[in-house]
């Protein structure tokens, strides 16, 4: 046990210290601390929020309208009634922003051209046409005869929610849109965490293992190690590292949730923790470790096969295509999780943990279904356990050219 854990403390404190993990790692916390502090990034690149903006109308009470309505939207802008002209004028010499020139016809239908030094953004005329739009509303309500009341009556929005009948009682499950959507992102963050995770650490690996095998230090390795002890030990280190990184961005995130004040922002968006949302939450964390674990002790044995570091990009493609396939599966699964190839690829053997985890975004989807998937993977990872830790056994000096060649020498044959 002592020779386990000297290869583990050895490996784990060389890729702790290594320049790939320093650098993601800072990259990934940059990125965290980016997000949390979005909106402020956002208002930096905005300018000056303080704009003056004059209108140009013939009519007094649309100028009104319009300036009640656009300061209701942002206080700090500066509105002024003023004919084309003085409009052109001041913009060219930039004491004016830019300025909206509006028409109204007879049946109060309104159109509008905005005047600026620049091509107008898309936000821009979106504002403009919603602040038009509510104006036109309501003159075209006055002109039918309709009170304020019987307006609010027609612009109001229907309300659609969700009701799961279970099968088996007599309970039901409501769900929300702002519910719907947390589930999504759940699932798209944990998606995409688990194919960063796996596709660095795969690599590193096999890399490793590959080579130790081509310098002939495990010529060396396995006259003082176990040939079984070594690979796990190897393996087990790579993936304390994994999980160390996953630790160390779980810290920064929480750091950012309390430091950048994200419980207001979230309030903002009526994100309820729901028994469904902390149950999608548990499951992401455990098919998250199950992913990472399955495909890292693949790459291991792709590692173990390879005889030449040059050959380490022909030996991981399997892997990477059915990683790919995985990825692709679960995030487009995303959009339609009850279709019945998501449904059959959610028990799937190295599919599962991205398609299992987009099943159970969804309410009804029962929690046996995970259990059975999570019971089915961890056989799996048993059994690559096994095959690993024999394939470094009968290939450590094996210097076969391919894959194929060495699987067929390490594969023991009948006599």
């Amino acid at each position: 046990m002592s020779k386990f854990w000297a290869t583990f403390k050895l490996t784990y404190s060389k890729k702790l210290k290594s320049k790939a993990f320093i650098i993601t790692t800072i990259f990934m916390i940059l990125v965290i601390v980016l997000g949390a502090n979005i909106d402020k990034i956002a208002s930096m690149f905005q300018g000056d929020d303080n704009q003056k903006i004059g209108i140009i109308t013939q009519d007094q009470s649309l100028y009104q309208a319009i300036q009640s309505q656009g300061e209701r939207l942002n206080e700090e802008t500066n509105y002024s009634r003023m004919t084309e002209r003085e409009a052109k004028a001041k913009i060219k010499d930039e004491s004016l922003d830019k300025a909206y020139m509006i028409t109204e016809s007879k049946d109060h239908l309104l159109s509008a051209q905005i005047l600026t030094r620049e091509a107008s953004t898309q936000s821009d005329k979106a504002e403009l046409s919603a602040i038009l739009s509510q104006i036109q509303t309501q003159k075209v309500a006055s002109d039918l005869g309709l009170s304020a009341t019987n307006l609010q009556q027609l612009q109001r929005e229907v309300s659609v929610q969700d009701q799961l009948v279970s099968n088996s009682d007599k309970s039901s499950y409501n769900t929300n849109k702002e519910e719907e959507v947390f589930s999504k992102i759940i699932v798209m963050v944990g998606t995409f965490m688990m194919f960063f995770i796996i596709l660095t650490y795969a690599q590193q690996i096999a890399m490793e293992l590959a080579t130790e095998k081509v310098s002939r230090v495990s010529e060396m390795i396995i006259t003082s190690v176990k040939p079984t002890i070594h690979i796990l030990a190897k393996i087990s280190a790579v993936l304390t590292v994994a999980l160390t990184q996953i630790l160390v961005l779980g810290v920064t995130s929480v750091v950012a949730y309390v430091a950048f004040d994200l419980q207001d922002k979230l309030s903002e968006l009526d994100i309820h923790l729901t028994g469904h949302m902390i149950r999608l939450i548990i499951f992401a964390v455990i098919f998250l470790i199950l992913g990472v674990l399955t495909y890292v002790i693949l790459a291991s044995i792709f590692g173990n096969l390879t005889a030449r570091i040059e050959d380490m990009a022909q030996s991981m493609m399997p892997l990477n295509l059915l990683m790919i396939a995985a990825f692709y599966a679960g995030y487009f699964g995303a959009m339609n999780p009850n279709s019945m190839i998501i449904k059959v690829l959610s028990y799937v053997p190295f599919f599962s943990p991205f398609v299992t985890l987009t099943r159970m975004s969804l309410p009804e989807t029962p929690t046996f279904e995970g259990i059975i998937v999570i019971v089915i993977h961890m056989i799996l990872i048993g059994l690559l356990i096994w095959i690993a830790a024999k394939t470094y056994r009968n290939a450590v000096l094996t210097f076969e050219k391919g894959v194929i060649k060495s699987l067929k020498r390490v594969i023991p044959k009948k006599s």
